[in-house]
């Protein structure tokens, strides 16, 4: 092989993976970019406040639910065309949501930009892992994995900004172009794959998809509904049933939707509980960090966007460093020194947020960005180096809905937790103090954040607050999120000690390389 082949086979597969990024990061900057912008939304299309969260938890949930059979998907009928086929219907359904004149349309929109985003993400990763060999495959993942990061942590930051220069509908159009670019690069450096016409088991779909909604929809909606009401419940056990039959039926057919047996391998089994630990504990830290700039800080939600960069940045600058870490090294190394740093990062967080300064917070928001820096892409490598090549794509898949549904129990477990603390410290200090009638507590709730911004401003209180009270409603916010992040370090720390069952460099490198390499 002469020099140029050498330099051009090279260069191809870096563009394989520039494209394959360049279309995941419309599912990065997708995931958070709405926040900021449904303000504007509600007032345009006047919608209610349940309808504004399902704008969200839509495309959360079509996204769990969607995850195993986008990998299904690829590895059936070719991973080269499964991406083709997310990749349009992704940029299909943000044109619609950005021309939606009703909120059902944008929440309709949004689950198909789930949908979309379920099949095209495994199989953009499974065909930048074919691309490389087995030591080489952590760096490049991890350069992938550093850009999508990159737009997933400033994407609030894109929302605002398009919000405000443009219009709400703008954050959707951005998507199209992107979309659209992939394609076209796709077509010309992807070689079309054989059609392999195998099997899917669509008749398990029904059975997936209503185990995976009973499970995930009340752990979003508990906080409205209540823990312990009968929908909850109901819906809870309906859900744990319907999954159990799901498992029964999977492993005793031939060719199943979900690879159950995937979980009997140590080394994938380890990596799905890291990357659930991770994304558990992320969404947590992220959303209730913001929420106390703004409710205790007096930041302004663009102020509390601008805090949580040092947050997002060392996970981008630091992903490419845990992926040559893991080609030289093994997962055990950059995994254990990842989830150290975010345990750490969360538990002093959670002793220092007494101190109400967000300068506090700053030195643990970068550890906890350079701990999931080295852990995130080790985790995936780690999880899909151990699986055969016909099963990647349901692999990345499987690991995609586990991180999509520790997202939602992250969420409502922390926010539980926030909600239970906050609510009955805060009706036992109104009580004491007795100048609020009880009728007024929860507006007084919804309010701790105007009071405080009101008092830096000098303004009138809202909600009748008095002046003299605004510490205390700022120590209870405090107290609440001190005590979730207490709940992501104490995941966290479980997954930390799982990794020490992972292979160390000497074992790791008697098994590198494999049948499955590119030549």
């Amino acid at each position: 092989m002469t020099r140029r082949q050498r330099f051009m086979g090279e260069r191809h597969r870096w563009w394989v993976v520039g494209v394959m990024t360049c279309a995941s990061s419309m599912v990065a900057i997708d995931a958070l970019v709405v926040l900021v912008a449904l303000p504007t939304i509600q007032r345009s299309l006047d919608v209610s406040t349940v309808a504004l969260q399902w704008v969200i938890n839509a495309y959360l949930l079509s996204f769990a639910c969607m995850s195993p059979i986008g990998g299904r998907v690829g590895d059936a009928f070719g991973h080269e065309r499964a991406f083709r086929f997310g990749t349009v219907l992704f940029v299909v359904a943000s044109v619609a949501a950005g021309l939606a004149q009703t909120d059902a349309l944008l929440i309709a929109a949004r689950a198909a930009q789930g949908a979309g985003a379920a099949i095209l993400r495994p199989a953009s990763q499974v065909l930048i892992i074919k691309e490389f060999g087995r030591r080489e495959r952590g760096q490049a993942m991890g350069i992938s994995s550093s850009v999508a990061t990159l737009l997933y942590g400033t994407a609030p930051l894109i929302g605002g900004v398009l919000t405000t220069a443009f219009s709400w509908r703008a954050i959707f159009f951005v998507n199209p172009p992107l979309g659209i670019g992939a394609l076209v690069l796709a077509r010309l450096l992807l070689a079309p794959e054989p059609l392999r016409r195998e099997r899917v088991d669509w008749t398990s779909i029904p059975l997936l998809i209503g185990a995976l909604v009973c499970l995930v929809l009340p752990l979003m909606q508990a906080r409205s509904w209540g823990w312990a009401s009968p929908a909850v419940l109901s819906l809870l056990a309906t859900g744990a049933v319907l999954m159990t039959l799901l498992v029964v039926r999977e492993r005793r057919r031939p060719e199943p939707l979900m690879h159950f047996e995937l979980f009997e391998n140590r080394e994938f089994a380890v990596a799905a509980c890291v990357i659930s630990a991770v994304r558990f504990a992320f969404v947590g830290f992220a959303v209730f960090g913001v929420v106390w700039l703004q409710d205790v800080v007096g930041m302004s939600p663009f102020e509390a966007g601008l805090a949580v960069l040092p947050l997002t940045l060392p996970t981008v600058v630091f992903a490419p460093l845990g992926g040559r870490l893991y080609d030289r090294l093994g997962p055990r190394v950059p995994l254990g020194a990842g989830m150290v740093l975010c345990v750490g990062a969360l538990a002093c967080s959670a002793v220092e947020l007494h101190r109400q300064h967000y300068g506090w917070l700053v030195p643990f928001y970068c550890a906890m960005g350079i701990g999931m820096g080295l852990c995130v892409s080790p985790a995936w490598i780690t999880a899909l180096n151990n699986t055969s090549m016909r099963m990647r794509g349901s692999a990345a898949g499987m690991l995609q809905t586990v991180r999509e549904v520790s997202a939602a129990l992250g969420l409502a477990v922390m926010g539980a937790t926030v909600a239970h603390l906050q609510g009955g410290r805060l009706v036992r200090i109104l009580r004491e103090d007795g100048r609020i009638a009880a009728g007024g507590f929860d507006r007084v709730e919804r309010s701790i954040g105007k009071a405080v911004a009101a008092t830096q401003q000098g303004s009138p209180l809202p909600a009748g607050i008095p002046a003299d009270l605004v510490p205390a409603l700022k120590a209870v916010v405090t107290g609440a999120v001190s005590a979730a992040f207490c709940v992501g370090a104490a995941v966290m720390f479980v997954a930390a000690a799982a990794v020490a069952l992972l292979p160390g460099k000497a074992e790791f490198s008697e098994s590198a390389g494999g049948e499955d390499d590119p030549a």
